[in-house]
């Protein structure tokens, strides 16, 4: 992502009109996505680079054949339709927006796909249903994405894995920000690290590229 990318996602060097136009929640949803982000992250190009990136911190795991891969925020499919295809996993992505979701359906069907509409802060699964939960460039949309991942941790089994991307700012900027913008959610890596010691998780990845942050843990 570039910079003014980034800086048009998190409203960063706008003006405030346009920033609360452009930031204005989606009514009835704790994950917002705005019009521009929509056609942003619609375009194949784009979803094809984030698959590409999804695949490669995939291969950083030891994949075992039967596994359940839980991709939140999944957007228009690209992802969780690319380690369907590609890996021996029983793959579910979830996503907030019915019209993503609708979008991901009409890619064609797979035996081991499917996409549910849902909220990342109340993910409608048991306990420990999951091998693997990813989520890639959500959070930043969920004002209380701490709940997110608490409920990502909650679906997740012991020694299972975690993959987060996302866009990250200092722990200074993080607090700011969302004085300045609510409806935003800032994460920041030692938000991430606190919560990853808290909920017994423990990091095996990192890696760190402008204001994007790959993580992976494992459940203790």
């Amino acid at each position: 992502m570039t910079r003014r990318e980034w800086m048009l996602a998190t409203g960063v060097g706008v003006s405030a009109g346009a920033a609360g136009l452009l930031l204005e929640p989606e009514k009835g949803t704790s994950m917002r996505m705005t019009a521009v982000e929509k056609l942003f992250v619609k375009s194949p190009g784009h979803a094809g680079e984030v698959a590409g990136h999804a695949e490669s911190l995939l291969e950083r795991i030891q994949v075992q054949p039967g596994w359940r891969y839980l991709d939140v925020g999944c957007g228009v499919g690209a992802t969780a339709r690319s380690v369907a295809e590609t890996r021996p996993l029983s793959v579910v992505g979830v996503d907030i927006d019915p019209d993503q979701i609708k979008a991901a359906r009409a890619s064609g069907s797979l035996s081991n796909l499917q996409f549910q509409v849902m909220n990342a802060t109340g993910l409608e699964f048991g306990d420990e249903e999951f091998d693997i939960v990813a989520t890639s460039k959500t959070t930043h949309h969920i004002p209380s994405y701490e709940r997110a991942l608490v409920e990502m941790v909650r679906v997740l089994r012991p020694g299972g894995y975690l993959i987060y991307t996302d866009l990250t700012v200092p722990d200074w900027l993080a607090a700011v920000g969302r004085r300045l913008l609510p409806v935003m959610g800032f994460p920041s890596e030692g938000a991430l690290d606190t919560f990853a010691a808290e909920a017994g998780l423990s990091q095996v990845f990192r890696s760190r590229s402008f204001v994007q942050l790959d993580k992976i843990w494992q459940k203790r």
